[in-house]
């Protein structure tokens, strides 16, 4: 009886991990420093993680929700660049 509580737990915590994978992923993110910088379009709901744009610094957001479109710059207000994968 207890292995099927166990069973259970497991394959739930297993499912709202999947979920979170899928719906939780980075959107925003500028370096500083010259760094370039990636923009999206997030269908849910984006939150602030950390923003010290204001020395140059890092600024990064996630989306929870689909991402549906990816854009990359040059730097705040510069170019669009082509995104590369890391």
């Amino acid at each position: 009886m207890a292995s099927r509580k166990v069973v259970w737990v497991v394959v739930i915590l297993v499912i709202l991990i999947g979920i979170g994978a899928i719906l939780v992923n980075e959107c925003s993110y500028f370096g500083g420093m010259g760094a370039s910088m990636t923009a999206c379009t997030c269908s849910g709901r984006e939150l602030l993680l950390y923003d010290r744009t204001a020395n140059d610094g890092p600024r990064k957001t996630i989306c929870l929700g689909i991402v549906r479109s990816v854009d990359c710059y040059q730097g705040p207000g510069g170019p669009r660049i082509v995104c590369l994968d890391p």
